[in-house]
């Protein structure tokens, strides 16, 4: 047996698994088992379409084409197919297509829609087939993009002769095959020419514009590839959800899932020729190029938002701050304000700066984040995200960047986003400005500075003459990672003035983030100091669990949870000697953060001291290494009082071996 064969067997084998499923959906056993063998009989007779030839010969391109029509028998058996299967399936907003009524084939018509499953375009396909008239006409149109790797296997090369398909070449496959770059080029300039003519005579385009299948379901950012199949084009918005239960991108075994297929209203994107727009039905709503900026990101990132909109709320990916968080009604997206009540600017550019950005833009607020780069602002604004720290995740239209110190003069609230280590070169150009304008100032940012007093609000009283009364800390256990993902989580305010605690907790809580008063509200120190002082410890922690994982292997739970409270308890007392109140630790700046940074899955501090106790010391500055550094210059280092920050002090910054250190440490702990 060959190894084809064999391969072949296998999935054959897998597949008949899933009698199961259509006798559960009505059929008895025999249908099932005939409709399955009908399925393997027809993959491995129907051939693969005549545009695969021009692969091995590319002289041929223009005698073959790329257009590959459907073929009835295969359409007919994959209805019967499907049918079983999305039985749990529903589709809404039917009423859409009525919308594009002497439409199709007058003008261009694109459909879009996220990308879960191989099953997606014969999903969208029969969902639309079994949903009425309408819904039946507009299937009979379609006609998809497809890949060439899409054609090659037999178990999806037969749902994609339910429709017509236009064959086009990925960026991936040019680059993993360069000596076909050439003839791939010629055929996706003769797929989109083909595009057009077809529009014309009455059929729908349909793209995945994220160009492959999201791997967790939620969308991710759709590709400027595809602008030139939906500029100046009527776009239809499909939204899926449940496809890739179906049928999961490992196997080939079906589930019934429940799903549902959701058809947006028809939107105009761009423009069409003045001639064209006399006659253009007034009732489709039109997406018009922007006078300024990236115009093809803009109708991209728009795009994405007619599929997002019709998507549950945790499917949003890349888009999800770009959608209110602070409402009960879903998907409605975040507007610039006309008046807005706050103008908040961030001084600094960070992760957790950003985060809080996307925290407070859900408030009729404008936020500005300053950053003196003028290179980043440029392309920040441009492309509508951080492009350092988190390029990944658009940004909602009311936070812009700018480089310009003037900026300050406007702000009814500064942020202060700084990392320590950066504050030289940002505040250096901003102080007199901040020192005119009065408003308050709050600091996200855990960890030491590096001057004598050791903390942010008191060098932004003491070196930046900023008034106490405008002073507050804001600080809990988050990552701002899942900040931006808009997992649950939550802060505790502290400030020498009891005014400013309720305007904050309202500007930073909606429904994903929870703000509260500290325990002890005006103890801005121990607040400051719980944040500062997890990050060393959790460098330490870093250091246990990789030295005990190198030495004895699996896992060291027991080490890690056993010395937690002894972790803890030194470090509050730490607290208290640099002025913290006890009771302040017990919130969510202090223990609760502490947990977090010691045993959380995206700690950079423990990450840092893991990676340093296996041999590796990181390049990128973490608060804890840095406020390792500079607390000498806080406290005299005690070898008997604080074992622990001594030790990481000297492995970390001293360079000290971390084996012989540990072995001291563990006796030290041991006699407590």
């Amino acid at each position: 047996m060959t190894e084809k064969e064999a391969t072949l067997g296998r999935w054959h084998k897998e597949f008949f698994e899933n009698i199961h499923l259509f006798v559960k959906s009505g059929l008895s056993e025999s249908e099932a088992k005939s409709i399955l063998e009908e399925f393997l009989v027809l993959s491995q007779s129907t051939p693969k379409p005549k545009v695969m030839d021009i692969f091995q010969e590319p002289e041929r391109l223009e005698e073959i084409g790329v257009f590959t029509d459907i073929r009835p028998e295969p359409r007919d058996f994959m209805l019967k197919f499907l049918d079983p299967i999305m039985k749990k399936f529903k589709v809404e907003g039917i009423e859409n297509l009525k919308l594009l009524d002497g439409v199709i084939g007058k003008y261009p018509v694109t459909l879009i829609s996220n990308h879960l499953s191989h099953l997606d375009a014969p999903a969208i396909f029969t969902l639309l087939y079994n949903s009425g008239p309408e819904g039946r006409k507009i299937a009979e149109s379609l006609v998809f993009i497809a890949g060439r790797l899409a054609f090659e296997p037999d178990f999806t090369r037969l749902g994609l002769y339910m429709f017509g398909t236009l064959l086009v070449c990925s960026k991936k496959d040019m680059a993993d095959n360069p000596s076909l770059s050439d003839v791939m080029t010629k055929i996706n300039m003769r797929a989109f020419r083909n595009s057009q003519k077809l529009q014309s005579d009455g059929k729908v385009i349909s793209i995945f514009p994220e160009g492959t299948r999201s791997r967790d379901g939620r969308l991710m950012p759709f590709v400027d590839t595809v602008y030139h199949y939906v500029a100046n084009k009527v776009i239809l918005p499909i939204s899926l959800e449940g496809t890739e239960k179906i049928l999961p991108i490992e196997g080939l075994l079906f589930n019934q899932a429940v799903g549902k297929l959701v058809i947006g209203k028809p939107v105009l994107v761009g423009e069409l020729t003045k001639k064209e727009m006399e006659t253009f039905p007034k009732h489709i709503e039109q997406i018009s190029f922007p006078g300024t900026g990236d115009k093809k990101q803009f109708i991209i990132d728009n795009l994405a938002l007619l599929v997002g909109s019709n998507l549950n709320k945790h499917k949003h990916g890349t888009y999800r701050n770009l959608y209110k968080g602070d409402v009960r009604e879903t998907n409605q997206l975040i507007s610039l304000p006309k008046k807005p009540e706050e103008h908040v600017v961030i001084i600094g550019s960070s992760n957790m700066s950003v985060a809080f950005a996307c925290v407070m833009a859900n408030k009729n607020v404008k936020v500005t984040i300053y950053t003196p780069d003028s290179d980043i602002v440029k392309q920040s604004n441009e492309e509508r995200r951080d492009v350092v720290h988190y390029p990944i995740y658009k940004l909602p239209p009311n936070i812009e960047f700018s480089d310009k110190p003037e900026v300050m003069e406007s702000a009814t609230l500064f942020i202060q986003g700084t990392n320590p280590w950066e504050f030289d070169g940002i505040y250096s150009k901003i102080r007199t400005y901040l020192q005119k304008n009065k408003s308050p100032m709050v600091n996200v940012i855990k960890g030491f500075t590096g001057s004598k007093k050791g903390l942010i609000l008191e060098d932004l009283n003491e070196l930046l003459l900023i008034e106490r009364e405008r002073l507050a800390v804001v600080s809990g256990a988050c990552y701002p990672d899942q900040i931006m993902e808009r997992k649950i989580s939550g802060f505790e305010i502290s400030a020498f003035e009891d005014s400013l605690i309720p305007k904050l907790q309202e500007l930073l809580s909606n429904n994903y983030v929870f703000t509260r008063a500290a325990i002890n509200s005006r103890d801005t120190k121990g607040v400051q100091l719980g944040g500062a002082l997890k990050t060393i410890y959790a460098v330490a922690m870093g250091l246990v669990e990789g030295y005990f994982k190198r030495e004895l292997g699996g896992n060291v739970d027991n080490t890690l949870f056993h010395l937690s409270n002894r972790f803890f308890n030194e470090m509050v007392s730490i607290g208290v000697l640099l002025g913290g109140d006890p009771t302040t630790f017990n919130g969510l700046s202090g223990m609760t953060d502490f947990m977090l940074a010691c045993f959380g899955s995206d700690t950079r501090d423990r990450k840092y001291g893991y990676d340093l106790a296996y041999g590796t010391r990181p390049e990128k500055i973490t608060n804890g290494f840095y406020g390792l550094k500079v607390l000498p210059n806080l406290i005299q280092l005690d070898e008997k009082r604080h074992p622990i920050v001594t030790a990481a002090y000297r492995t970390v910054i001293q360079n000290e071996e971390f084996d012989l250190v540990a072995e001291k440490l563990q006796m030290q702990l041991a006699r407590f």
